[in-house]
């Protein structure tokens, strides 16, 4: 017996912006974050009446016995089908299984009436004589497997049961079969195993499970005893967003490894926040964030077989610097609607995406002259947690979008900043900023695909100028935020 996959797929979304110092940890509490749904459990489900019509119209054209249509005759390759318990939901899965041992699917056999399950048997009582007599020809005296999908007392909630025959007996007078069995596994029973799920829709190829965290609308992150003279505010942080998965994968027990594994993620989000930083003494470069909120969206899970527990994670916050006595704010929103990855387990040429294009705001505002930044972010991380039938292969596989928005302000116009996504800041084109600060400012946007134990690749960047290195004169107007860059 082997115990294969514990697969941890973790797909990252990042709204952050410039980083450096180590972070300073916050005690706000966590809020209380809303999905749209709760976990899907998948339940089996019989093959759709389109596959027994095309499977008669087959057999009828081959000259083949109408009872051999029935699904009788044990077979090693078996489609299982799944679907969510939960009307409300579409959540679909399909499982195709190369079996050791010639199988049979009894939930497809419609004569049968009942099953009933002990320790070590298996008895199958039938409607229909001719299906009933079918058996004496088509099953095996042992060495096969039975499938059990809640006829009976054979299997728990939500799986279907196998057991593997020793041993057959008929009883003509009742039409039953009873088979000496033992209970098996799909680990012990399966040669290979492909697995295909999606959640569909009318107008779209996922149907997105929403979410939204209700965080409090103002958040002090500062919570340094060493840094009193210094106030750090988030006010009406609002976080949300969509979320929905795919995927596939195919694992071969003679190979002891999964042979294709990819998963399809596709991600919107809408992200704000307003920092406000009072500083007295002069301030260096730090990270003040903290972790609102995380919460598991569109889990589902086919009992027995497959865990797929997409989860999010929150934090935002804002990088400050600053050499005196000032206040600053700055806002900055960020919204993703058509993000999607396909990421490729195994050979990174797969791994692709499409869309992630951002549209951001901003604002800034500050009340002296002073060498500063502020540079507020919020972060999202997208978490995919895959679990198959125990724990041989542990992968972590992700997608990174990070969008930055880097505020400098200076003294003497020279932008020589140390940030972690290599943006360079002009330096100003004139000579003098006579009673005011140059400001400059630039939004960057990366993402990249990764599969931590094996690649890690840029697969999409944008830099846009958002202010080119001016002066801001220094007035009245800047103190009431009004103030606007020199032309």
């Amino acid at each position: 017996m082997h115990s294969f996959i514990n697969t941890v797929a973790s797909t990252t979304l990042v709204l952050c912006s410039l980083t450096s110092a180590a972070p300073v940890d916050s005690s706000v509490l966590a809020p209380v974050l809303t999905p749209a749904a709760p976990r899907i459990i998948l339940g089996p489900v019989r093959s759709s009446p389109l596959s027994v019509a095309t499977a008669s119209f087959l057999a009828a054209a081959d000259s083949v016995p109408a009872a051999k249509v029935q699904p009788i005759a044990p077979k090693t390759d078996i489609i299982l089908q799944y679907a969510s318990v939960n009307a409300t939901e579409e959540m679909t899965a399909s499982i195709n299984a190369v079996m050791k041992y010639p199988s049979v699917l009894l939930e497809e056999i419609d004569s049968v009436s009942k099953v009933d399950c002990s320790a070590d048997s298996v008895a199958i009582t039938f409607s229909d004589k001719a299906d009933y007599d079918e058996t004496t020809k088509d099953w095996p005296a042992s060495g096969f497997v039975l499938f059990t999908n809640h006829l009976g007392d054979c299997d728990t909630d939500n799986e279907r049961g196998l057991y593997i025959v020793n041993s057959v007996t008929w009883d003509d007078a009742t039409l039953t079969v009873t088979a000496a069995s033992t209970k098996s596994s799909f680990d012990d029973s399966t040669s290979e195993m492909t697995v295909d799920y999606t959640k569909p829709a009318i107008s779209k190829r996922d149907t997105p499970q929403s979410w939204f965290a209700e965080v409090a609308n103002n958040i002090v992150l500062n919570d340094d005893p060493l840094k009193k003279d210094l106030s750090i505010t988030v006010n009406e942080p609002k976080l949300g967003g969509d979320l929905s998965v795919s995927g596939h994968l195919h694992f071969s027990w003679l190979k002891l490894k999964p042979t294709e594994f990819f998963v399809d993620v596709d991600l919107g989000v809408t992200a704000a926040a307003n920092v406000k930083v009072s500083a007295s003494l002069s301030s260096g470069n730090d990270v003040y964030s903290f972790s609102p909120a995380s919460l598991t969206v569109s889990a589902f899970s086919i009992p027995g077989i497959l865990d797929v527990g997409p989860a999010l994670a929150f934090k935002m916050g804002v990088e400050v610097s600053a050499s005196g006595t000032v206040e600053m704010s700055a806002d900055l929103t960020a919204t993703i609607s058509n993000g999607h990855a396909h990421i490729d387990f195994l050979d990174s040429k797969n791994t692709v995406t499409t869309g992630w294009e951002p549209v951001f705001t901003h604002a800034v505002n500050i009340s002296a002259a002073v060498e500063a930044q502020v540079n507020p972010f919020v972060e999202l991380t997208a978490e995919m947690a895959v679990k198959f039938l125990g724990g041989l292969l542990d992968l972590s596989s992700g997608i990174k979008a990070k969008p930055s928005l880097i505020n400098v302000f200076s003294l003497q116009a020279q932008f020589n900043i140390d940030n972690a996504n290599n943006v360079t800041i002009p330096a100003a084109t004139d000579l003098t900023c006579v009673n005011g600060v140059w400001f400059s400012s630039a939004f960057n946007f990366i993402v990249t695909a990764f599969v931590t134990q094996f690649y890690d690749v840029e697969v999409f960047r944008l830099d846009i100028p958002i202010y080119k290195s001016e002066c801001w004169t220094w007035a009245p107007d800047v103190i009431d935020g009004t103030a606007k860059p020199n032309a």
